[in-house]
């Protein structure tokens, strides 16, 4: 068993689907391949490349139509089963991610979607009656957006009342004399959906609190300090709307001082489709582009980003091969994490025949591009999809270029991360060769601890100690001359750690100690400090908790565990580590603890826990003690729900005697599917007194390679043992 990755619909996973399209959208270089989205959308990975598809589609684009109905149609479904399984996060996510699906200017021209409206109903009756604001106001404009008349003016009742219900509670807050919650909160929503209604809400409220403050007979008097302000926040909103006229209308109606006149000013110039050069467009979307290392709210860079989205629009829509546009349309797309549809932008950018900006900020343009580039391979990798190999020839083609462009200045991240990435996921596929081919090229450009560890571990578990230490002292003198401190720390705790296991297969017991007790030490000296990190002490603590185990201190040991569930309760590791350890050392109490910590924070998923209660039960079986209720209750309830996950649900009616083991191997579709079956199909014949059939099953175990996985490391340690233990055993 290896984790499984976990698709959210707010992680917009970037994949190139080689299935026959609906969609196709490439630019004119060769960087920029194919970006084909799937016929159908049958669930996340398929929407992630479906909306990375569409974002490269223009407004006028014959496609774009049925483009957006398919993810529409996915979108309402993905949302109403939410609903109907009590997630109401995932239903607000899929709700912004259908207010997505229309650019700002296609809003002004909306027909009713009766479907749609009802939709964002069903979420807002949830959400409202919760109090939340932001998801209820999303979804009031939304049904207002798509209703017919009637629905449009329930919506705007509705509105109504949210906004009596934050005038009458904002006298409650900090500093009653600045209430600007409800301008936040439109700003917010109105920065992922500008729809002509919200545009005309927060417009108000500015025009408003302008009125009342030249009522009182000088801004610099008032206490709001947004007030003086207003005419850059007006134009702001209407630029957010794709509105330059709007801009320049609204700011006509105020007085605004000098600044302000000259961002109407270029507004009005960015506006006319007279001319000839995009220079007007490329000044105004230079205005508005987030710095790096920007300090501002949230919902204002949202809006900023919007912005500078609608402006590249325009300008590409008149200037296909402007490469500042396409970098800035790249940016925008990279903001809202579209990252295949960003890479195609940035290429286009970076290839076009002039420059798309100043040197400086090329290099940076660089730098997020190789981060781009990082993250998609990384997604594709850990959940493996076909093609990673051709992504990571993309990426090295990506760091060649790099590397000719700027020979003196390196891009961040360089290649040998992406090696790595892809050396782990080959690692936890079985595919130990080429885990190791990656992982020296790596080494051999820059000795990369993480690099170091892995080929440690993998010589360790292949039974070349000699290779093993050596990589792991290469590792602990690395560590030793890092100069950052937890680094220095973490890296020789792991060094030590994975040293003292060396020993221990050697049969060198003092030296296995003698590491151990050496990494305690350092352990002990990280946790001592106060102002460590709550994820941190949880990290260590978690550490020290397996070298207590492995010295045969387990009260201390478990300690350490409970300290770790406090402060990470929602951490996987934190439970499948100590219980992996107790099962496999038949220490049942400590086991049966854990085992219930893990239900009881349901932190660890409903499929990690089947593989739990499988250990739990294989180990009380084995000590004649009667199954724990808590394991085979758990085991019977998965092995009858039919939603339940196939593969999993298996193991389970496996595990309770309705499942034979033929059948069992006959429904693994996979080498991992395949060594699990082999593991616990071991483990009932040997407990069963059948030794030599759970020997051979073992073995087999460690055929498939899956050395990342746990029932290989328990196969492996039963094997060297030859027993499975039935009183508890000292681990060295």
């Amino acid at each position: 068993m290896a984790p499984r990755p976990v698709s959210l619909l707010a992680v917009l996973v970037p994949l190139l689907v080689c299935a026959p399209a609906c969609t196709k959208t490439t630019g004119p270089d060769s960087n920029a391949p194919l970006l084909v989205a799937p016929k159908t959308i049958n669930d996340l990975d398929d929407y992630a490349a479906a909306r990375n598809a569409y974002a490269l589609l223009s407004v006028d684009d014959v496609g774009r139509p049925a483009a957006r109905a398919q993810l529409r149609d996915y979108l309402i479904g993905y949302l109403d089963r939410a609903l109907s399984g009590d997630q109401l996060t995932q239903a607000v996510d899929a709700l912004e991610q259908l207010s997505g699906l229309w650019v700002a200017a296609e809003l002004r021209g909306l027909s009713p979607d009766p479907q749609l409206a009802a939709a964002a109903g069903r979420v807002y009756q949830r959400v409202a009656r919760a109090g939340d604001e932001r998801p209820a106001l999303l979804a009031l404009a939304l049904v207002q957006a798509f209703s017919d008349s009637s629905g449009r003016a329930d919506a705007e009742q509705g509105y109504a009342a949210m906004q009596d219900w934050i005038g009458r509670t904002s006298g409650f807050g900090s500093d009653p004399s600045f209430d600007d919650h409800l301008d936040r909160l439109l700003e917010d929503v109105t920065a992922h959906f500008p729809s002509p209604f919200l545009v005309d809400q927060l417009a108000n409220v500015y025009l408003q609190r302008y009125r009342n403050a030249q009522r009182q007979g000088s801004f610099s008097s008032v206490s709001d300090p947004r007030v003086p302000f207003t005419g850059y926040l007006l134009a702001r909103l209407y630029l957010r709307a794709d509105d330059l006229d709007g801009a320049v209308a609204a700011l006509d109606k105020i007085e605004i001082d000098g600044p302000t006149q000259a961002l109407r000013e270029l507004i009005r110039d960015a506006a006319n489709i007279d001319n000839r050069s995009p220079a007007d467009l490329d000044q105004l979307t230079r205005e508005f582009v987030p710095e790096p290392d920007n300090r501002l709210p949230e919902e204002i860079v949202n809006q900023a980003w919007g912005i500078v989205d609608n402006l590249a629009a325009r300008s590409l829509a008149r200037f296909p091969d402007h490469p500042p546009a396409h970098l800035a349309r790249g940016r925008a797309l990279r903001s809202r994490s579209y990252v295949e549809a960003a890479i195609i932008h940035y290429e286009r950018a970076l290839g076009g025949k002039t420059r798309a900006t100043d040197r400086e900020d090329l290099h940076q343009a660089w730098s997020e591009l190789a981060q781009l580039y990082q993250f998609a391979l990384e997604v594709r990798a850990e959940s493996g999809a076909a093609g990673t190999e051709q992504m990571l020839a993309r990426v090295e083609d990506f760091h060649d270029r790099a590397a000719h462009t700027w020979p003196q200045r390196p891009v961040a991240p360089g290649i040998e991360f992406a090696w790595m990435s892809v050396a782990m996921a080959e690692f936890n596929a079985g595919h130990i060769d080429r885990a190791s081919a990656l992982l020296e090229q790596t080494i051999a450009l820059t000795p990369e601890p993480a690099a170091l560890s892995l080929l440690g571990t993998i010589a360790t578990r292949r039974g070349q100690l000699d290779d093993a230490r050596a990589q792991l002292r290469r590792l602990e003198k690395l560590a030793a001359s890092s100069s950052d401190q937890l680094d220095r720390y973490d890296w020789q705790i792991s060094a030590r750690m994975s040293l003292a296991e060396v020993e221990a297969l050697a049969g060198d017991r003092e030296a296995s100690v003698s590491e151990l007790r050496e990494a305690l030490s350092l352990l002990n000296t990280l946790l001592s400090y106060a102002g460590l990190a709550d994820q941190l002490r949880a990290e260590f603590s978690l550490r020290r908790a397996r070298v207590f185990f492995y010295l045969g201190e387990i009260d201390l040991a478990m300690s350490d565990v409970r300290d770790t569930q406090r402060l990470a309760p929602n951490r996987a590791d934190a439970y499948t580590e100590p219980l992996m350890f107790t099962v496999l050392h038949a220490h049942l109490d400590e086991a049966a603890e854990i085992f219930a910590a893990a239900l009881a924070r349901d932190a660890s998923g409903a499929e990690l826990e089947v593989y739990y209660s499988l250990w739990i039960l294989d180990l009380a079986a084995r000590l004649g003690q009667p199954a724990p209720a808590l394991a085979s209750d758990y085991l019977g309830s998965y092995a009858a729900n039919e939603a339940a996950e196939p593969w999993q649900r298996k193991l389970a009616r496996h595990a309770l005697g309705q499942l034979s083991y033929g059948d069992l191997t006959q429904a693994a579709s996979d080498t991992r599917e395949r060594s699990e079956a082999c593991f616990y199909e071991g483990l009932a014949r040997w407990r069963d007194g059948r030794q030599a059939a759970g020997l051979e099953l073992m073995t087999k175990v460690l055929e498939q390679q899956m050395m990342g996985d746990f029932e290989y490391q328990m196969a492996q340690i039963y094997l060297r043992w030859n027993e499975l233990p039935k009183t508890a055993r000292a681990a060295i």
